[in-house]
């Protein structure tokens, strides 16, 4: 498929922006429960995000955001619109790049003995 005219996928920062925005989504709407869901499931799988480092949640916020844009286009594809191949493979091609540095695989949480825990307790 011939690519047409160059179309840029241009965002500016609201002038109101909060960085912790994802937390304060809508969970009501579709994309806010699903991507707070995926947030939640991805940070589990490294390990809970009690022990992650500030990168590495802001890296897991990306990728679910390339991941809902990536979803968008196939959505249109499947609609029968035209997508720009190239930008689909470069989305795709730059998410599986992050989820290799997130890890692939999925990570245990650390866990507490019995006795560090009964010692707590008392």
């Amino acid at each position: 498929m011939a690519r047409g005219r160059s179309v840029r996928l241009l965002g500016e920062i609201p002038e109101k922006y909060a960085p912790d925005f994802m937390e304060r989504l809508d969970r009501r709407t579709v994309l806010g429960k699903a991507v707070c869901q995926r947030f939640e499931t991805v940070t589990a799988d490294c390990g809970g995000i009690e022990g992650l480092a500030h990168v590495k949640i802001g890296l897991i916020r990306r990728f679910l955001w390339m991941e809902c844009v990536i979803e968008s286009i196939e959505l249109q594809l499947a609609a029968g619109e035209q997508i720009d191949i190239g930008t689909y493979t470069q989305l795709t091609n730059t998410w599986l790049g992050l989820a290799r540095t997130l890890g692939l695989e999925r990570k245990s949480r650390p866990v507490r003995r019995l006795r560090e825990h009964l010692a707590e307790a008392s």
